[in-house]
């Protein structure tokens, strides 16, 4: 059985920029794109909405309950990725320093939005360590994965994101770093005076910034995932994988062609001014949902080519998958592959999860011979050595004695995942 998944020619980096109509609508998943319809035509007279069956919430197949198959490796993380988690297995991945421990030690420190609220000068008073040795952790630290992590400020954040964009304008960054105020406070005619950019360069790129990320820890952020609403389903056929869009979960656009023509026959001019704007908002709109299909199915495809072994049951995690791999496969900025992996599920078996969960380097070995999983491992034994009644802080100095350094919040949801699994 030959079993192929072809990566098709997508979206270019240009054509998404320039779409503000895509923009807007490529994060959402198929529950909020309901929303979107419903508060952006209720005024539109020609656009009526066909809603497929009641699909909802109730009815979607959930992930099974997660019962230890002994089989299975406790290691294998059965839980959901989260952003703590990934940031630290993504830190372990250098080799054990002074600098690496700081690293680990900021992830509990960035607040809901994915910022470190730390100049370097804090972060060493607070870690009561060098200061050269807190900048150098903050510059690799805002190297991970998603960019712009553990920025500042808004300002850094986006011109972390711009920086590590081989597909940025060659202006974006200069802009954001001098003209900041300006470029916020939309006065185009200053940057115009004291850069001599014109004005269709300015506007570029201030289109090219509605593709980054002012929150990089949305990735991750999930309020519910006992009802996971499947945007994309994988089935396994005889010869083939098939990835398709569940539209099932938003409603069809239809357009009252009927009604246009009537209002059109009328010849007057002060009504066709008015309804033809309408019949362009909707065409506009079914070019973008096509056009966010066509990404959401393009990202869906590396995943899963990528993620085949682990979805088949041959192999017991995810391997290692990062999003700069998915961008340079599509051709595309960290911040859009971001964008279109964001709210979305991937249904496969009788599974419903997150397309981020499979965003990891769990398996990856680092340079110090170690991996999440290993580390995952350690404190399985230390459980089962110790008993349940040995504290977060024990387990904490145990690991320390053998140079990993790890933060008490990550040891009691490691601890959590396991005793779960042993249930």
């Amino acid at each position: 059985m030959t079993e192929e998944i072809k990566i098709f020619e997508s979206l270019t980096q240009e054509e998404i920029t320039a779409n503000p109509l895509l923009l807007e609508i490529l994060e959402l998943n198929g529950e909020q794109l309901t929303y979107y319809f419903e508060e952006n035509f209720l005024d539109n007279p020609f656009i009526e909405f066909e809603y497929p069956i009641e699909h909802r919430v109730s009815q979607v197949p959930q992930e099974k309950s997660r019962v230890a198959d002994p089989e299975i490796d406790i290691q294998s993380p059965s839980s959901p990725q989260t952003l703590e988690t990934f940031l630290f297995e993504q830190v372990m991945l250098y080799r054990q320093t002074p600098i690496r421990d700081a690293m680990v030690q900021i992830v509990p420190l960035l607040d809901e939005r994915g910022y470190l609220p730390y100049k370097y000068q804090e972060l060493a008073h607070k870690l009561q360590i060098d200061p050269m040795t807190a900048l150098d952790a903050i510059t690799l630290f805002q190297q991970l994965e998603p960019t712009g992590i553990g920025a500042y400020n808004l300002q850094e954040c986006l011109m972390l994101q711009t920086d590590q964009d081989q597909h940025s304008p060659s202006k974006a960054y200069f802009l954001l770093e001098n003209y900041f105020s300006e470029l916020l406070e939309e006065d185009y005619a200053e940057i115009i005076d004291q850069t001599g950019l014109t004005l269709a360069e300015i506007k570029h790129i201030v289109n090219y910034y509605h593709t980054l990320r002012t929150r990089p820890a949305t990735l991750y952020e999930r309020i519910d995932r006992i009802n996971l609403i499947p945007d994309v389903e994988l089935q396994f056929l005889r010869d083939e994988i098939q990835i398709s869009v569940n539209r099932q979960y938003y409603p069809r656009l239809i357009f009252n062609q009927d009604y246009y023509a009537e209002m059109q026959a009328q010849n007057n001019p002060d009504l066709i001014a008015y309804i033809r704007p309408h019949k362009e908002f909707f065409q506009k709109m079914l070019a973008c949902i096509h056009s966010r299909e066509t990404l959401l199915v393009g990202v869906t495809k590396i995943i899963v080519k990528s993620q085949l072994p682990y979805l088949k049951g041959e192999s017991k995690s995810p391997l290692p998958l990062l999003i700069k791999d998915i961008s340079q496969q599509m051709r595309l900025s960290e911040s859009i592959v971001s964008s279109i992996i964001t709210n979305k599920n991937l249904a496969y078996g009788e599974k419903v999860v997150p397309l981020s969960d499979f965003i990891n380097v769990s398996a990856r070995v680092g340079r110090s011979g170690l991996s999440a999983l290993n580390i995952q491992g350690f404190i399985k034994d230390i459980l089962l050595k110790h008993g349940q009644p040995i504290s977060d802080q024990e387990i904490i100095d145990l690991l320390a004695e053998q140079k990993i350094i790890i933060s008490q919040r990550l040891v009691e949801r490691y601890r959590q995942n396991i005793i779960k699994n042993q249930e």
